[in-house]
């Protein structure tokens, strides 16, 4: 099957036109979308300019067959270009960065013309996987892993996966340029025979232990840490990354999985995921539930973990969830029993501070399990007339919970569940007990930072990515940092903002998610421009950029 992603790339070279003055104060973007491996016109590739603030009409065309597009009548503001097309990938910079818009400012009249918009076509992986004496091995799990920056920490975001053939063959298309972890994961098929094993041993403490396949990165650990990143430049087919499957002593878990009611329909399900892990929502094993309730994890290795179990009843779709913690040692677990929990009701209200406005505005709650598991429930539900709100689809697991559609103007200033401050942890439902109502806090005196960046040249510095990062006692909570792409001549606006001290970053490259990493930001905190944000306050700043180059010098091996 053709696996594909659709993308852009920010790259202009021709800027803003002087404006001129048009009978209708029209505006119009012309330019061409090329291939950024061979430099050649992209035919019927999408170009979408879309305004930025709350969401309106988008203006789109499709290339003519010179890569060529025009798209004219449109109104003056601040807009996003992307462009799109099948076979191709969201692009990245030399040194990690995924450029995904160009941001343009369209004065009245103005017609820019020249703008070139690169895809980059789609990288490949393959290979083969093999056993130890060297024979083909099929129907293993295939799983390509970006190596990338999520929630202010470098680590590993599941992509793409596969199986291999019968001649142990696996193809991995459709991969944006980048770094990548390779895995092989054997299980048999049925769950209830277990992993493939030699005999069973008597270890020094008298317990029966199993060789098993375990999962193996390329090109041969069990450790993701100690694998080797395969490096895929934009178009690149890489083939020959051969995996010999590795073996290690290993135990089992068997149970049984019920439930305090008889589920109408819907398969259980059971998955064990290392602890340091869990919020990547890679399991380490897992598989479906016997008819009977009977279940089987082969092939763990031993370690400390969490065991999630759920099903989803079709008929109204809701989630049945429990949630473990395991302690796996040098002998098998029999006999665990699980217990499937209703989904719980969560509710919340919404205050707005200050007789702020929200006329027009719908408001949107969603709540999202942390770990990456959406079978654990959660979704999202419109915040009614009164400003309150229900999701009752909630698991036993962490949640991000968020709140959009409101203008930028306002900005979520608490969340409290109870009497404990949520706004940077999030949500713990993993317990049994009900939780309180969650009250959530928007305020309409966010403030503004508008400013301009040059390169070190002095010159205006279009597509620098600006960080806005709070102070270090805000620095937990993901609603305080903001990011913003400079337009055609280096212009930013960032609007709102929480009242507070930030330091503010201009970046010639950077790869995505960094600046959230302490780590990455400690030999940089001097490169920033201090910034005090007071109740509906409007700060400008003029920016230089950090060379891409000392950037790249400390960012985190991978």
């Amino acid at each position: 099957m053709r696996y594909f992603a659709a993308s852009i790339i920010y790259c202009i070279s021709s800027l803003a036109q002087a404006p001129e003055a048009k009978p209708d104060d029209k505006c119009s973007v012309e330019g061409t979308v090329i291939n950024s491996a061979t430099g050649e016109p992209v035919k019927k590739a999408r170009v979408t300019l879309a305004p930025v603030g709350p969401p309106v009409d988008l203006y789109a065309t499709t290339t003519d067959s010179t890569g060529h597009f025009l798209i004219d009548e449109v109104d003056a503001g601040r807009y996003s270009l992307t462009a799109s097309r099948v076979g191709y990938t969201k692009p990245t910079s030399t040194h990690g960065r995924r450029n995904s818009n160009a941001a343009l400012t369209l004065e009245k009249g103005q017609e820019i013309k020249e703008v070139v918009l690169k895809l980059a076509p789609d990288g490949v992986i393959a290979g083969r996987v093999l056993d130890a004496d060297g024979d083909p091995v099929a129907e293993v799990a295939i799983q390509c892993m970006r190596v990338g920056y999520e929630n202010g920490k470098h680590n590993l975001a599941d992509h793409i996966g596969t199986n291999t053939n019968d001649l142990g063959e696996f193809r991995l298309p459709g991969l944006m340029a980048g770094k990548y972890i390779v895995s092989a994961n054997f299980s048999n098929q049925n769950m209830y025979a277990g992993m493939q094993k030699r005999p069973a041993q008597k270890s020094g403490q008298g317990q029966a232990t199993e060789e098993a396949y375990v999962t193996t990165y390329y090109p041969h650990t069990m450790n993701p840490s100690s694998a080797s990143p395969i490096e895929v430049s934009p178009g690149a087919q890489i083939n020959g990354i051969n995996l010999t499957l590795m073996r290690a002593r290993t135990v089992h878990i068997k149970g049984v999985v019920s439930a305090e009611i008889k589920l109408p329909t819907g398969i259980p399900w059971v998955s064990l995921h290392p602890l340091d892990e869990i919020q990547s929502g890679k399991p380490q094993v897992g598989g479906t539930v016997g008819p009977g309730g009977d279940f089987l994890l082969g092939g763990v290795v031993p370690g400390s973990y969490v065991l999630l179990a759920g099903c989803m009843v079709f008929r109204d779709r809701k989630y049945y969830t429990a949630r473990i913690p395991v302690e796996i040692h040098d002998s098998n677990i029999e006999g665990m029993a699980i217990t499937l929990r209703p989904p719980r009701e969560f509710r919340g209200q919404v205050i707005i501070e200050d007789k702020g406005d929200l006329r027009g505005a719908t408001l949107d709650a969603w709540l999202q399990p942390k770990d990456g598991t959406f079978f654990m429930g959660g979704g999202s539900t419109q915040v009614k007339e009164d400003l309150t709100f229900k999701i009752d689809n909630v698991g036993m697991a962490l949640y991000d919970f968020g709140l959009r559609g409101y203008p930028d103007s306002f900005y979520l200033k608490s969340m409290r569940m109870g009497d404990q401050d949520v706004t940077a942890t999030g949500l713990d439902f993993t317990q049994e007990a009900e939780a309180a109502e969650l009250t959530v806090v928007l305020s309409p005196n966010a403030g503004v930072v508008e400013g301009s960046v040059q390169n070190t040249k002095d010159e205006a510095a279009p597509g620098a990515k600006v960080t806005l990062i709070p102070d270090a006692k805000h620095r937990l909570s993901t609603l305080r940092y903001k990011t913003a792409d400079t337009d055609q001549n280096g212009h930013f606006v960032i609007k709102g903002v929480a009242p507070g001290e930030y330091k503010i970053f201009a970046w010639e490259d950077i790869e995505e998610g960094a600046s959230e990493d302490p780590e990455f930001m400690k030999p940089h905190e001097s490169d920033g421009q201090t910034v005090s944000i007071k109740e509906r306050g409007y700060e400008t700043v003029q920016l230089k950029t950090i060379p891409a180059e000392s950037a790249v010098k400390e960012k985190p091996a991978g």
